[in-house]
């Protein structure tokens, strides 16, 4: 178990409060994606079971877009709950970044409204890439202001620990420009880059590894 020098542990302020704001905010924008997926309302005359079939298959860019959204904001949650488990302490300004990364969080079901409404539509594509390579930005933002001169985390982080975490968020974001770019040529070409993306986070990162043996 790590302990913290008297210097360490007292100075700054506790991050609890944090985790538990961070963690409504994720569950709160992780459930409206689904509020998005919605059956057309028609007389009862109208509904025949080949109109239900048809109507579910011209839901699908909707449920794609949902279920792609779902799984990257997992995946932020995951990173943002493993780089939040090397914090000892925080500041008022690093309160800020988080509240603004929040915030980029909660606009995630516009932007995946967008796309699944207008899926073949290059500016639709082009308002999700932003919106999540702007929360690439914001955890990079975090994890930087938290790490340098060891600010906020203890000091036993070693500097390839700190450098592998700043790799593994500017690889999504890199994945995320490229998807951005195609959109530009084919809308749909940028999707399947979306749809992609969060296969690369599913390995383990050293990251990962050492927060696992630090709770064993």
């Amino acid at each position: 178990m790590t302990t913290l020098s008297p210097s360490e542990s007292n100075q700054g302020l506790g991050k609890q409060r944090i985790e538990a704001l961070s963690d409504a905010i994720f569950a709160f924008a992780m459930t409206l994606l689904v509020l998005d997926v919605k059956i057309p309302k028609v007389s009862g005359a109208l509904v025949t079971q080949e109109f239900l079939v048809q109507t579910l298959l011209d839901l699908w860019p909707k449920f794609l877009s949902f279920v792609m959204s779902f799984v990257i904001l997992s995946l932020f949650w995951i990173a943002h709950h493993g780089y939040s488990h090397f914090l000892k302490r925080t500041d008022r300004t690093f309160l800020w970044i988080n509240l603004l990364f929040l915030m980029v969080v909660v606009i995630v079901p516009f932007s995946t409204d967008f796309l699944g409404d207008y899926p073949r539509q290059r500016i639709a594509s082009l308002v999700y890439g932003c919106n999540i390579m702007a929360l690439g930005l914001t955890l990079y933002w975090q994890w930087e202001y938290a790490t340098h001169g060891h600010r906020l985390v203890g000091s036993h982080i070693e500097p390839k620990l700190v450098r592998k975490g700043k790799q593994r968020i500017l690889m999504g974001i890199l994945m995320i420009s490229s998807a951005m770019l195609l959109s530009w040529v084919n809308p749909a070409l940028s999707i399947v880059v979306y749809v992609l993306f969060p296969i690369a986070y599913l390995r383990p990162s050293q990251i990962d590894r050492h927060w696992t043996h630090a709770h064993d």
